[in-house]
């Protein structure tokens, strides 16, 4: 039985196709080179006006920071922007508060004030509003100066935005799983000066972070007790009927031993925290913090100097020294007023003190060579998480004297793993178009030129040998058994846009081959791994997310949004017709969300549970079982059956699944199904009318009618999948000219006799095999 799959209706792919209608019917006018210049520079005549509204802005902040209590200005905001409720997370998520917070505390830092005077509501109002109007006037600020060499840069302006507006690189589980596991190999460096393990000083940062939320829990054991003893005075208070009585009862109250009770309560807290009722929530009260690195870490009032350096003084992408020193000294007392930024920026605070106790001439040998090897160990390791059962290969040299860093094969792919652990520079983050262009040589290009080299040498001879660093040959692999090779670059820093759009690196001279790499930074690729549920759903996910690359006109601003789409949406453009011009689609990062919401939830930032997001998750009725169950054999080839299965589309899934159902109740023998462009055909067939020789016969009449040269037959029991690849070339045959001719007349036959009135306990022509009822 044939099983005909129906167009499936695509809206987005008739959108896209009825836009691209409507603009090859339009004509628009193109500016050359010299009038996009001219248009540039017309509105960058405006610039000054912005500058002095950016200015009169900032000089507002200043002037309200200065009018009061420096403590109680970052008391107030670092509350306001920093908690969440488990009702607000999914909001704050999205919000612009830690723009506003790191901003405020750059620029408090920036300027020295003694004020004590209390602040009013009005003044804080002030500043909360116009820290909202400078990050809109300075968003456009960058817009308008984001050009390189006269011409509007996109790279430029989408790596200055993203470095003023975002804040962090990872889930805090991650960041911290990171550090543990890369800074464990400088144990002795810390404790020959500092005698703390990495492991340690982790635990206090992370300690010192989470001091805000430690103290609130302390004031609210105070104010539990107040609101006891409140409520016993006022039921006391109640009995009290006259001035006379009044003035009695307060002079016994000073003296009961309710109130005694009282206070030796809140003296207790005192004694067992260190923290008064009166204290700042921020501030460190003890740390087991080597002294020296606590200092290292701290910052003081009017020590941010570099903050107002800059064509705008304190503007907010200036160079700041806050994510380096996110503790505030104020009075010689500390304060952590910015958690989050120390789970940000954890690793560059550990990298930072390791580098400052290694001599400057031996960074290379002892910090950044280990860091690179870190980097090569752990992506490999994260491959083998997610194709369990591969080959995993490291180091290997070949020729004369090119090295890859790692090759992993799983069936008949090949996976070719560079590691690049370069730091993305400060510069390069704020947009610095020539340091963007040299780091991204290091850390993009260079792993492209060597995996491009190690692919070539796989496919320039029939067998090909690979070597280990003692010259024996490890590995050979036979170009016959290739499938897919992949190109993957492993990063330890992220590179956001740039990563999620190759294609812009070509303005450089970079990726200049018809080939694509997949750049990923480590613990991008950590996530894919832990929501990732079988090895199939990568292969599917990694060959899609190269060819995405294709698609210039999609933009997706990071990774997880990325893969986040590919979960709900498929991640296939291969069909549709994009207008290849005047067209750009921008698609946010809400297909991301859940992903963001599950992590936050594992945080326990959430208390509704999130389920963990998962590829065909809205598809009740998918074959993933099927699928898995095909893995599981480990024949040779399975990896195309699976992936094709994979790529069907969800009513395709229910239909193969309904289908599976009636050949396990021995209600249907058999139906197969095709895709003309993937020149796959599958046949599903019940084990008990298996043999080979007759489904070899009938899969090559198929294949012979279809033109289709890969069929693979998906053999089906009750309680076990098995499966066989045949391959036919198809040739002219008389003889299958003959089949095919006498199997579309039987086909007609059997649709003329569906059509003719069923009659009461005949069979029914629809393949079920049950009777037709009255």
């Amino acid at each position: 039985m044939i099983v005909n799959l129906p167009k499936k209706d695509d809206p987005f792919k008739e959108n896209i196709e009825k836009i691209t209608r409507e603009l090859a019917n339009q004509s628009f006018p193109e500016l050359d080179e010299n009038e996009q210049k001219e248009h540039f520079e017309k509105i960058k005549e405006n610039l000054p006006k912005l500058e002095d509204k950016i200015r009169e802005l900032i000089d507002s902040l200043k002037t309200d920071i200065l009018s009061c209590d420096t403590k109680q200005i970052l008391d107030y905001f670092s509350a306001l922007y920093s908690f969440s409720t488990p009702d607000t997370v999914a909001v704050d998520m999205d919000s612009d508060r830690s723009f506003k917070l790191d901003y405020l505390h750059s620029l408090i830092t920036a300027i020295s004030s003694s004020n004590s005077k209390e602040c009013d509501e009005k003044i804080l109002h002030n500043i909360d509003e116009t820290l909202e109007k400078l990050k809109i006037q300075s968003l456009l600020y960058l817009m308008f100066t984001s050009d390189f060499n006269g011409e509007p840069n996109q790279i430029k302006f989408l790596q200055s935005l993203h470095h003023m507006v975002v804040r962090g690189d990872s889930y805090s589980e991650h960041k911290i799983q990171m550090c543990r596991e890369l800074f464990s190999k400088f144990d002795e460096v810390l404790k020959s000066k500092y005698n703390i393990t990495s492991n340690a000083l982790i635990d206090e940062l992370i300690n010192i972070a989470n001091y805000p939320i430690k103290n609130l829990e302390i004031q609210k054991k105070y104010f539990d007790e107040m609101m006891m003893a409140h409520k016993d005075f006022v039921q006391q208070a109640e009995q009290i009927h006259s001035e006379e009585e009044s003035a009695a009862f307060l002079e016994k109250y000073k003296q009961s031993d309710s109130l005694k009770h009282t206070n030796d309560k809140l003296q207790k807290i005192h004694d067992e925290t260190g923290v008064s009722f009166n204290d700042s929530i921020f501030k460190i009260h003890e740390t087991s913090l080597p002294h020296e690195i606590l200092e290292q870490l701290s910052i003081g009032l009017g020590e941010n100097t570099d903050f107002q350096n800059g064509k705008i003084e304190y503007f907010p992408t200036n160079n700041t020294h806050i994510y380096d020193k996110p503790i505030v000294k104020i009075s010689e007392e500390y304060y952590c007023y910015n958690s989050a930024s120390m789970y940000y920026n954890l690793q560059s605070l550990l990298e930072n003190i390791l580098l400052d106790m290694i001599p400057q001439n031996k960074h290379q040998k002892n910090y950044y060579k280990k860091k690179g090897e870190y980097l090569e160990d752990q992506s490999l390791e994260l491959i083998q998480q997610i194709l369990p059962g591969c080959d995993v290969y490291k180091n290997l040299k070949y020729g004369v004297d090119d090295e890859v860093d790692g090759i992993v094969i799983y069936d008949n792919h090949i996976f070719i793993i560079e590691s690049k652990s370069n730091k993305f520079t400060l510069g390069a983050r704020q947009g610095d178009i020539n340091k963007i262009k040299r780091n991204t040589k290091d850390i993009v290009e260079k792993a492209y030129q060597q995996a491009i080299r190690a692919k070539k040498y796989i496919l320039s001879n029939e067998l090909v040998e690979f070597r280990n660093k003692n010259k024996k040959t490890v590995l050979t692999i036979n170009r016959k058994d290739i499938n897919n090779i992949y190109l993957i670059n492993a990063t330890l820093e992220p590179l956001n846009h740039i990563s999620s759009d190759l294609s812009s690196l070509k303005e450089f001279g970079f990726i200049q081959d018809d080939e694509w790499i997949w750049s990923i930074y480590l613990n991008d690729l950590r996530i894919i791994s832990e929501i990732i549920e079988l090895p199939s759903e990568f292969l599917v996910y990694i060959e899609r997310r190269i060819k995405y690359n294709d698609f210039p006109q999609i933009k997706m601003a990071e990774e997880i949004d990325i893969f986040g789409y590919f979960l709900s949406e498929g991640l296939y453009f291969d069909d549709i017709d994009f207008p290849k011009s005047g067209f750009m689609l921008n698609i946010d990062s809400s297909f991301s969300k859940n992903i963001d919401l599950y992590y936050h939830w594992k945080e326990g930032a959430l208390n509704e549970v999130q389920k963990k997001p998962a590829f065909f998750d809205g598809c009740k009725n998918n074959i993933k079982f099927l699928v898995e169950k095909i893995e599981k054999t480990n024949k040779k080839n399975f990896s195309i059956l699976t992936k094709f299965l994979l790529s069907l589309d969800c009513y395709t899934h229910e239909l193969i699944k309904e289908q599976i159902t009636l050949i396990i109740k021995s209600q249907r023998t058999d139906f197969h199904t095709y895709i003309d462009n993937a020149n796959i055909g599958v046949v599903f067939v019940s084990k008990k009318i298996y043999t080979y020789d007759q489904l070899y016969q009938q899969c090559e009449l198929y294949a012979y009618e279809r033109k289709i040269n890969n069929w693979f037959v998906i053999i089906i029991d009750n309680d076990s999948i098995d499966f066989e690849q045949f391959y036919y070339e198809n040739k002219p045959s008389e003889l299958l000219e003959e089949k095919v001719a006498g199997l579309k007349k039987y086909r007609l036959q059997q649709t003329l006799e569906a059509k003719k009135k069923v009659g009461r306990n005949e069979t029914c022509p629809c393949g079920s095999g049950k009777k037709y009822k009255k």
